[in-house]
Formats: C-alpha cells, sequence, structure tokens
C-alpha cells in the first residue's frame, strides 16, 4: 500500500482507523493499551473528539519512543497517515518489550475536525505547553510591527494583493528572519489573533499531561517526534533542533538523519524561536528522563502562502459571518487550510509517509542500541522545539 492509502478524509476517519489499527496490533500478538481521551467537544458528524493515544509493548523497560501528530488541527491528517503506517508495519513485527511505543493521535481534535489549526478557544496548542518558570503573558520583541497586518479585524478576501505589498514592505525594512521570528514566536495577549499561547494550559493538553503522568513518571530515556506540515520544500522532512542542544547530541543526531537536521533559529534554515512548544513542556514536566526529541516538519508551499492561509482562515473564524460551525467549515478559507497543510498531491503524500516511517525506524533502532549507562552520563536533554 503506498502513501495515498494512509491518508483519511475526515477527523472521524482517522481517529476510527487509528482504532481499528491498534486492534490489528492485539490480534498480531502485540502487548497494547489504548484511551480515549475525550475533551468534551463534537465534530462535524456529532462525534465526540478525542486525544486517542496507545502504549505498545513494555514500559518497564525503562525506554520510549513517542510518535505524536495533530497539535496544529489540519496538520493531524499527515501525522495520522505516518503513524497508521507505522502501526501497520509493526503488525508484521514479532512482539517486543526490551522498550515502549507511544502513539499519540491527534493532539488537537477540535482543529483536525473543523479545519483549523488551533484549539476550540482559538490558542495554538504548540505554544500552550509553558514551563514551571514561563508565564501566559507578552509578546515577541517586534510584534508590534507586524500586528496589524497578520490580524485584520475584517473577514477575508480571496485575492488579497495588499497583504504582499505590505509584507514586502516590512521585509526590505526589517529583514525577513526578523519578520518570521515576530510572527510565528507566540503571543500571549490577544485571543483572537494567530498564534496566540493562551492564557492558561488548555484543557485538551491538560487531560494528555494527567494521562502521560502515570505512564512516564519511571521513564529513565525518552525518544520523541512530533509531525508536522508547512515549513521547507514542497515533500522535503526538516528536523528541527533546539539551538540549546548539547554538541553530542547535535553530532548524533546528523550523523542518523544527515542532511536533515536545523536549529530552531530564525536565521538559519526554515524554523524560528517560539515559546511553549509541546517538547520544550513534557521535558520540563518530565526532566528525570534523558531526552531526545524533534520536529519532523514537512514542507507544503511557499511561506507567504502558508502564513496567508493562517491569517484568513483566522479572519473568517474571528470577524466572518456564519450560523454554526458546520456552516463556517463550508468557508473556502477552511478548505485553503485544509489544503495548505495537507496537500492533495500523490507524489507528496507517498514522500511524506515514507520519511515518516524511516526517521520512526530510525529513532526506535537508536532507542533500542541505548544503554541505561550511557543514559545516565550523557547529555541527551535536547531541548528540540517547533514552529
Amino acid at each position: 500500500m503506498d502513501g495515498r492509502f494512509w491518508f483519511s478524509n475526515s477527523y472521524a476517519e482517522a481517529a476510527g482507523r487509528f482504532l481499528i489499527a491498534c486492534d490489528d496490533l492485539k490480534d498480531a500478538g502485540h502487548n497494547i493499551e489504548n484511551d480515549r481521551l475525550e475533551i468534551g467537544r463534537t465534530g462535524p458528524e456529532g462525534e465526540p473528539l478525542c486525544i486517542d493515544v496507545a502504549i505498545i509493548g513494555n514500559l518497564k523497560s525503562g525506554k520510549v519512543l513517542i510518535s505524536s501528530s495533530g497539535i496544529h488541527g489540519v496538520e493531524g491528517y499527515p501525522g495520522s497517515a505516518i503513524q497508521l503506517a507505522v502501526m501497520n508495519d509493526l503488525t508484521d513485527e514479532d512482539p517486543f518489550d526490551d522498550h515502549a511505543i507511544i502513539f499519540i493521535h491527534t493532539i488537537n481534535p477540535y482543529g483536525m475536525a473543523w479545519w483549523r489549526r488551533f484549539n476550540e478557544n482559538n490558542v495554538d496548542l504548540n505554544r500552550n505547553f509553558l514551563t514551571k518558570e514561563q508565564e501566559y503573558k507578552g509578546t515577541p520583541e517586534g510584534y508590534h510591527y507586524v500586528k496589524d497586518l497578520i490580524n485584520p479585524k475584517t473577514p477575508p478576501k480571496q485575492k488579497d494583493r495588499w497583504f504582499k505589498l505590505r509584507a514586502i514592505r516590512l521585509i526590505l525594512k526589517h529583514g525577513f528572519n526578523n519578520l518570521k521570528q515576530w510572527v510565528a514566536e507566540g503571543q500571549y495577549e490577544d485571543p483572537k489573533a494567530i498564534q496566540f499561547g493562551g492564557f492558561e494550559l488548555q484543557s485538551g493538553p491538560e487531560i494528555l499531561l494527567s494521562w502521560l503522568d502515570d505512564k512516564l513518571n519511571e521513564i529513565k530515556r525518552i525518544w520523541a517526534i512530533d509531525l508536522h506540515t508547512g515549513l521547507g520544500p514542497s515533500g522535503h522532512d526538516t528536523l528541527l533542533v533546539s539551538t540549546n542542544m548539547d554538541e553530542h547530541q547535535r553530532t548524533h543526531l546528523d550523523k542518523l538523519f544527515p542532511g536533515h537536521v536545523e536549529p530552531l533559529d530564525s536565521n538559519s534554515g526554515v524554523g524560528y524561536q517560539i515559546v511553549g512548544d509541546l517538547h520544550q513542556g513534557l521535558q520540563d514536566r518530565y526532566d528525570h528522563a534523558n531526552w531526545t526529541a524533534l520536529t519532523q516538519e514537512f514542507g507544503t508551499f511557499k511561506p507567504i502562502d502558508v502564513i496567508m492561509a493562517s491569517r484568513a482562515e483566522n479572519r473568517w473564524t474571528q470577524w466572518g459571518k456564519y450560523f454554526d460551525e458546520n456552516d463556517a467549515k463550508r468557508h473556502w478559507s477552511r478548505k485553503n487550510m485544509l489544503r495548505t497543510f495537507n496537500p492533495k498531491d500523490e507524489v507528496w503524500q507517498i514522500k511524506i509517509t515514507s520519511r515518516g516511517r524511516n526517521v520512526f525506524n530510525i529513532a526506535r533502532k537508536d532507542l533500542s542500541q541505548s544503554s541505561e549507562s550511557t543514559e545516565m552520563t550523557e547529555n541527551l536533554n535536547g531541548d528540540i522545539n517547533h514552529q
């Protein structure tokens, strides 16, 4: 089965296929348990919206590989496809007990179901996982230069030439890398604007963290991959890592994934530094473990097209006129969001499922080969963020 097969047409279909994949693994003899973490909302078909989770293997081994998807809603379609393909591969393997795998399927089911990047409160959940020392307040240093440009308080237009002209002026004045950082870092003041990190931890993340508390408190070694789309050349995956990463670990990752590892730095590569991403929050909460965590980011379209899609969709959601959520979902801006972060291109779909499997398998092998003595002596706390 090629990459196209694993892509679902709705949140309900993706969630159903994930549950079937769990049953298939049980039938294949694997030690697996799965849960549905309901967030108290429903989707377009009246289905309960859930963060689906599954554990395969043996947590008592002290080693876990975490695969997560859908923290940015619509990006969950490609992320789900990769996870379903990987789970299918596992059914052909013998049961294992030297490590465990945790699949977190769709951290933001609301966004996936309703074709948004943000959750039911307009919160970007990858800006919501703050560390114990951080506060839900503030904006990026140069945010005042871009705030009005990216957050007009009017419904969107399909043709918005003025945006590109104004963006070019700002780029010429301040530089592309600065604008990229100011737009994407995350802000904690305007709940109707894009990249809003929230005023508090959201209920979905809180439910997920409560579930993880029982699973990770005794784990010594964690490998984590968070799946995303939108940045970089179309179909190419960039593995985004923190600028603070230990040099030994960065060298190790470069050897594992030559030509794909880049720092989260607005002046280097496709990424930028952010506040409150998933892996920051997890590593801070479970700091007893040695972590290797990365974001696998698959490119789709040009940066200007990606920001325009997010901008238009949020303008529609905040300032458009619609009867209900189903009516809102029928708007062109929602359909464009889905297309921008989940292209209906067969070659692209084949590329990302292939690379998603490849990175997962390399990470799993690296985890399996690591020894406890190595883990306890090497500094593997690479803080690896995302968009």
